[in-house]
């Protein structure tokens, strides 16, 4: 990768990981006002989400929904394998439980708010322009540990 993109949670803003999270790419771009290819941004956001992951693992939640995704792929096989009626219920079953369970992840806490919240905790506003990805995960992993005793 270029000198074009960020290439570490470590040194992309929490702001650019927000828009990046919402499907726009350009902010793994240094500069978003630049372009750049689909493939080069694709691959790019592979990198910086494989770093993601390596610091801070899959979310409780999103391994939830991993596992209903497995299921649902299981039941598909079993319809081509037999091919029956009661598989095909089965699977409708599956895909409104995994878009339950999606929607459901979905409602909670915003970043921006979250924000709010850490910096009354920290005593200082946290400016998610600033402040790294890591770092706020960082900070958001103390707080939780801080609030469980």
């Amino acid at each position: 990768m270029s000198e074009k993109f960020y290439k570490s949670i470590d040194e992309l803003p929490l702001y650019n990981w927000q828009k990046i999270n919402e499907g726009n790419l350009n902010y793994l771009l240094i500069d978003p006002k630049q372009k750049e290819s689909e493939k080069k941004l694709n691959e790019a956001y592979e990198i910086i989400y494989d770093d993601f992951l390596k610091e801070f693992g899959v979310g409780k939640k999103q391994k939830e929904v991993f596992n209903e995704m497995k299921k649902l792929a299981l039941l598909e096989c079993d319809l081509v394998i037999k091919g029956d009626e009661f598989t095909k219920t089965k699977i409708e079953i599956q895909k409104a439980k995994l878009e339950q369970l999606k929607k459901g992840a979905d409602i909670g806490m915003t970043t921006d708010k979250t924000l709010i919240y850490l910096s009354k905790w920290l005593g200082y506003k946290i400016n998610a322009k600033e402040t790294t990805v890591k770092e706020y995960y960082n900070i958001l992993e103390e707080y939780g540990k801080a609030n469980k005793k």
